[in-house]
């Protein structure tokens, strides 16, 4: 009988670096292209340091907006703080920030719709900007035995 490993690759340089990023802002990442054989899986990690003690919505939000072709990626804010059309971009997570405190969460694009090409939107509802933060990928891929 065959057997199945997954092997997770090493944690990539930032992806997105988050900056400064003001509250009530989106920032988008390059376009990521996953290769022609897709991993299983992508797990992202998001790290960030508020700037000041975090008032009302409290939580940086993870988004994808996808691609077939590098070219026609879907719609939904990629920056600015107009959230008109934020429900056409694909949810990833939410990272709760209650506190002064350097937070941190991992998440997984496990779920959304399989595509090659991917960008990563991050919105800041803390209430106050960050002192600093970045998005790191590690890719998930799988042999048979």
């Amino acid at each position: 009988m065959a057997t199945f490993t997954q092997a997770q690759g090493a944690r990539s340089a930032s992806v997105l670096s988050l900056g400064t990023l003001a509250s009530g802002a989106y920032i988008t990442s390059s376009a990521i292209d996953l290769g022609s054989a897709i991993p299983l899986d992508v797990t992202l990690e998001v790290e960030c340091d508020p700037n000041g003690t975090p008032t009302g919505g409290r939580q940086l939000i993870l988004f994808a907006k996808l691609s077939l072709d590098n070219v026609n990626f879907g719609s939904g804010p990629e920056s600015g703080t107009d959230a008109t059309n934020e429900a056409d971009l694909h949810w990833i997570g939410t990272l709760a920030c209650n506190d002064t405190n350097v937070h941190r969460k991992f998440f997984s694009l496990q779920g959304l719709p399989v595509s090659r090409y991917l960008k990563l939107v991050v919105k800041n509802e803390m209430g106050v900007a960050l002192s600093s933060g970045s998005v790191y990928r590690a890719d998930i891929t799988g042999l048979s035995t």
